[in-house]
């Protein structure tokens, strides 16, 4: 694992030569594509975002609950740390709002339909763990569920990035592209933890002033605000990055 994460971090020292990810404008332009966007349709949204407390209940479908719970927690102190929202977990479904499901393969398809019950099909296809969201009509998020095959998340080497995904896109960052780099939301990138760039887009999401329902021509003025009123940002989301649990556990600060 010390190797994996040391990949990871040369990776992300390398990644300026091939992307402008310390430039606001391109921090705005990965905005626009991973908040703006869904991974599952060709609209364009307004931002979405948890206005009121997050609650959060994992719920243990299969065996190695201490590790699931010490991923999961790990991954939500980072999340309070990026955008300074009031997430906790608790201990019963009924006191939830974020229901989080560490299930097997055989059954994470229906169980995943019978827990967020849609008249759509849900797009499985090459998944390997999901998250859902449903909002209000102004957009605030009202509710999410994140359901993760543990043997497949295993046979393919993600369950350590499922986990810091799926809990990162409830956040209100749903979309992955390729032409977002170096990030979570990539998949070419190869990133497990959240990098600078997606710690910046989650203090966006969540400053002052960017409300549930802004459209892309109200949210970006306030970011050009964000930037010229934060001009050490990206010291601040890389110190956060290296504060990471994740990252410090593996003695990478």
């Amino acid at each position: 694992m010390r190797i994996l994460i040391w990949g990871l971090m040369l990776s992300l020292l390398s990644a300026p030569a091939l992307a402008k990810w310390n430039d606001p404008e391109y921090v705005k332009r990965a905005f626009k594509i991973i908040a703006l966007s869904n991974e599952y349709d060709n609209h364009q949204h307004p931002v979405r975002k948890w206005q009121k407390p997050i609650r959060i209940y994992i719920d243990h479908r299969v065996g190695d609950k201490e590790l699931h719970s010490a991923l999961a927690n790990t991954q939500i102190e980072d999340l309070v740390r990026a955008t300074g929202h009031d997430i906790k977990v608790v201990n019963s479904p009924e006191k939830a709002n974020l229901r989080m499901v560490f299930t097997r393969e055989s059954r994470w398809q229906n169980e995943t339909r019978e827990l967020w019950p849609t008249q759509e099909d849900f797009p499985f296809r090459g998944a390997i763990c999901m998250a859902h969201f449903s909002s209000s009509s102004q957009a605030e998020i009202k509710e999410a569920l994140i359901v993760i095959p543990v043997d497949l998340a295993r046979e393919r080497g993600k369950l350590f990035a499922c986990v810091v995904e799926e809990l990162t896109q409830a956040m209100g960052l749903p979309n992955d592209s390729d032409k977002v780099f170096p990030s979570i939301f990539n998949d070419g990138s190869k990133n497990n933890v959240m990098t600078t760039l997606d710690i910046t887009l989650l203090r966006l999401l969540y400053s002052s002033g960017v409300n549930a329902g802004m459209t892309e021509q109200q949210v970006m003025p306030l970011f050009d605000s964000w930037f010229k009123q934060n001009p050490n940002w990206l010291k601040q989301s890389t110190d956060m990055y290296l504060k990471s649990q994740f990252v410090s556990e593996y003695g990478l600060n």
